[in-house]
């Protein structure tokens, strides 16, 4: 029997984050030199005096929506001489600019909710499972081996294995950005902090804005992708050099989700043998091996980017291993999909004893 099906959802009013109290403008503090930040709410007395009743406030809304969409195929051969056979494929896409609570992140440009409009985390591109059951033809009530010796140790098994394979998941991909930078207005070189002692020497650079209205209270932000350079490495990892700093007063150009971690591969066996003791009661032996090929499955990198803004790390310059943070692993697979047994553990065999009456 083979099924051919599109399924499909759409997803409205879903959970929203973002800010109210948001930076209008920053200016140097003539003692020190370091940022004074005026909010919406903020009181300002003029100078260095700036009073804030309120921090930046976080807001939770609806208004988000997505979509799910796919291609779902499945050939199933029913028992026929003890062997059934099934095979499943889907072709989906995830997308749109929230998935609910679960992912619910600060909007990364809190002045417009279709920044974040991209691909859910959940979003699998390909997804395929083929799955073989066979009860041998041996044993009481079978072609062969009915009774006797043979009949006690060979009859009545049943194998089975499952094979699945999945796309990888999208990776989060973020840039620690503060809200406000200094920037030298000789040379425009931006820097996240301020000169020491900049006020006696003379020597200050000049406050901006970085990210408009703010939001550091979360530090959800993007990268700028730099064209024509791969985001990922020969060997799978990601690449440092395909990622820039945004330049202040932008946000990152990088899509949400758009680029997708490591595929997913993992074979099981089982084997079972029933014990009949009499018409409505068996004990079943069963051995079960997960990942029987123990196949290497990694998680998604780490991918937080620096705040950079160095000497050479500037907006539009690419990162580098040594300045994209994560203590030089960032991109890095370092570590597997684990779980204690069943889907994404390494090579794990269980047995089990049951009685059935």
């Amino acid at each position: 029997m083979t099924t051919v099906a599109y399924v499909g959802s759409q997803g409205r009013n879903l959970f929203l984050r973002n800010i109210t109290n948001r930076i209008v403008s920053v200016r140097n503090n003539t003692t020190n030199g370091n940022a004074i930040v005026v909010r919406q709410f903020s009181i300002d007395q003029g100078g260095n005096t700036v009073l804030n009743p309120y921090t930046e406030i976080d807001y939770k809304t609806s208004g988000g929506y997505d979509s799910y969409n796919s291609l779902q195929m499945q050939v199933v051969r029913r028992s026929s001489h003890g062997l059934t056979l099934n095979a499943q494929y889907t072709l989906s896409k995830s997308f749109g600019n929230s998935a609910g609570y679960k992912e619910a992140l600060t909007v990364g440009n809190p002045f417009n909710f279709d920044y974040d409009r991209g691909y859910n985390l959940f979003d699998v591109r390909h997804s395929a499972n083929v799955s073989a059951l066979y009860e041998l033809p041996l044993g009481r009530g079978k072609k062969y081996l009915t009774s006797g010796i043979g009949e006690a140790v060979l009859g009545n098994w049943e194998v089975g294995t499952i094979t699945g394979v999945r796309s990888g998941l999208p990776i989060d991909v973020r840039i620690s950005r503060p809200d406000t930078v200094f920037i030298d207005p000789a040379t425009g070189i931006i820097s996240a902090s301020q000169n020491a002692n900049c006020v006696a020497s003379g020597n200050c650079l000049q406050a901006i804005i970085n990210t408009p209205g703010g939001g550091a209270s979360r530090n959800v932000r993007r990268p700028d992708l730099i064209p024509g350079v791969n985001p990922f490495l020969p060997n799978g990892w990601l690449n440092p050099a395909a990622f820039t700093v945004p330049k202040p007063g932008t946000y990152g150009n990088l899509q949400r989700g758009s680029l997708h971690g490591p595929s997913f591969v993992q074979s099981d066996l089982t084997m079972a043998k029933r014990f009949p003791i009499r018409e409505s009661m068996n004990v079943e032996f069963r051995a079960e091996i997960y990942n029987l090929f123990n196949h290497t499955n990694f998680q998604n990198p780490i991918a937080t980017l620096g705040t950079g803004l160095t000497g050479t790390t500037q907006p539009g310059m690419p990162f580098s291993v040594s300045t994209a943070g994560a203590g030089g692993r960032f991109g890095q697979f370092n570590q597997t999909v684990s779980r204690t047994v069943g889907t994404g553990t390494n090579r794990q065999v269980q047995f089990a004893l049951r009685l059935s009456f």
